[in-house]
Parts: structure tokens; C-alpha cells; sequence
């Protein structure tokens, strides 16, 4: 793979043996899978705005989600709330409505989206 692998510490150069450094991988990878999973009310939410905005083309209310999954409004803020802080998953600019799911939005962009039907939305 490389000759030398160097690890910066402070002002130093440190060679790092190539299996380290493949350890290190390793371990990054299953942290990162690890973060990512969600809970399985977060999903349904989730699940639900990518569902729902491409039929209703306007950003979705929290009251929406708790009447529609039968959650409590707490709670489905509280949801809200962690899956835009991941930055992935949703994004509510600010407000309280939901805007985009990944991969879709209620907001006009350039990137349209044809479904068999013939009805067309905005991808995110």
C-alpha cells in the first residue's frame, strides 16, 4: 500500500505501522455504523416525512406526525429535534415544519423527480 505511514504529533512526524493504521479503520468504521442507526420511532418518522412530502408539496407540521403515527407531540419534538441535529435525515429551516426529508422536499429546486404515475416533486 505506502512505504510509510506518518502520524502528525505535534510538530513531529510519527511513522505508524500500516496494521495500525488498519486498526484504526476498523474501529472508526464500526463508530460510525453505530451512530447511525436510528430508533424505531425515529425511522417511522423519518419514513413518514419522505412518504408524505412528495403528495402534500408543503412542509409538514409536527401535529401531523403525532396524529398520523400516534405519538405524543412531546415526543415526536423531541425526534424532530435529534433527526435534524444529524443533519441527514431532515431539515425544518428554522421553523417548527418540516421542509425536506432526504431525498425529498416541499420546497421548489431544480431536481425533479417523475414517479410512474406522472406527478412530479423536488428531490433534495
Amino acid at each position: 500500500m505506502f512505504e510509510r505511514i506518518l502520524l502528525g504529533v505535534g510538530r513531529r512526524m510519527v511513522p505508524l505501522p500500516e496494521w495500525l493504521l488498519g486498526v484504526m479503520a476498523r474501529r472508526g468504521a464500526r463508530s460510525l455504523a453505530r451512530g447511525a442507526a436510528l430508533e424505531a420511532d425515529e425511522r417511522r418518522v423519518q419514513h413518514f416525512a419522505v412518504r408524505e412530502i412528495p403528495r402534500r408539496r408543503v412542509p409538514i407540521p409536527p401535529r401531523d406526525f403525532a396524529d398520523e403515527l400516534d405519538l405524543p407531540p412531546s415526543q415526536v419534538s423531541l425526534i424532530l429535534d435529534e433527526l435534524e441535529r444529524r443533519m441527514t435525515f431532515l431539515c425544518r429551516r428554522g421553523g417548527d415544519d418540516v421542509v425536506w426529508a432526504y431525498p425529498v422536499t416541499a420546497e421548489k429546486t431544480p431536481h425533479q423527480v417523475r414517479i410512474d404515475d406522472g406527478k412530479a416533486f423536488s428531490a433534495a
